[in-house]
């Protein structure tokens, strides 16, 4: 299920490459250098917190060992920024906190806007949405001496989160940038809020 949904997520990515392409002379016509896109992966962590409908969860870091990303300019200092992701993790039980393991994996998209903070810094503040497929399984309550209290259904819900995001990037080699990213989840339509730091390296074709 997860392999066919990132499958198609990748073909939604290859579609959006098609006009980034044919729209590279009109870059250059606006004096931006005519090769602005970027592929990228990253690696980073993220501070999950889940609003289980049950009782409350322990709040924990987990590690988000795949983010693959797409970039380029739209306009002026304006560009677009998309990421498919995945990662899992476990919340540890307690008697008053529902421990689970939750596994997500989706698609985001953000528009960013490059303003300049010092002579020599000029990150990109972005905002926008994320849509993600997320499963709580194993939900459960133990005693202080680690026995079972309560057993709860597995859920499984698709999230929508808005996105709050700056980056910054810096040139490593020919073709070659790696950068920075921190990013705020908010939680529209599901129950699970994300704090995340990224470190990326793109690909500039």
């Amino acid at each position: 299920m997860i392999k066919t949904s990132l499958m198609k997520s990748l073909y939604l990515i290859a579609l959006m490459l098609l006009p980034v392409l044919v729209t590279h002379p009109v870059y250059a016509a606006l004096g931006l250098p005519e090769n602005t896109a970027k592929l990228g992966y990253a690696i980073g962590s993220t501070y999950v917190s889940v609003d289980d409908p049950a009782d409350n969860t322990a709040k924990e870091w987990a590690l988000l060992p795949l983010t693959l990303i797409h970039t380029d300019w739209l306009i002026g200092d304006i560009r677009y920024w998309s990421e498919l992701f995945y990662y899992k993790t476990v919340l540890n039980p307690a008697a008053n906190n529902v421990g689970q393991n939750v596994e997500q994996y989706g698609f985001r998209a953000s528009l960013q806007k490059s303003l300049r903070v010092t002579r020599l810094w000029a990150p990109w503040f972005g905002a926008g949405i994320g849509i993600s497929r997320v499963t709580y399984t194993t939900r459960h309550t133990i005693d202080s001496d680690g026995f079972l209290l309560a057993a709860y259904p597995d859920r499984e819900q698709t999230s929508i989160a808005l996105l709050l995001n700056i980056a910054s990037e810096w040139p490593l080699a020919r073709n070659w940038d790696i950068g920075v990213k921190l990013e705020q989840a908010i939680p529209v339509d599901g129950d699970i809020s994300e704090s995340s730091a990224l470190i990326m390296l793109l690909y500039r074709y």
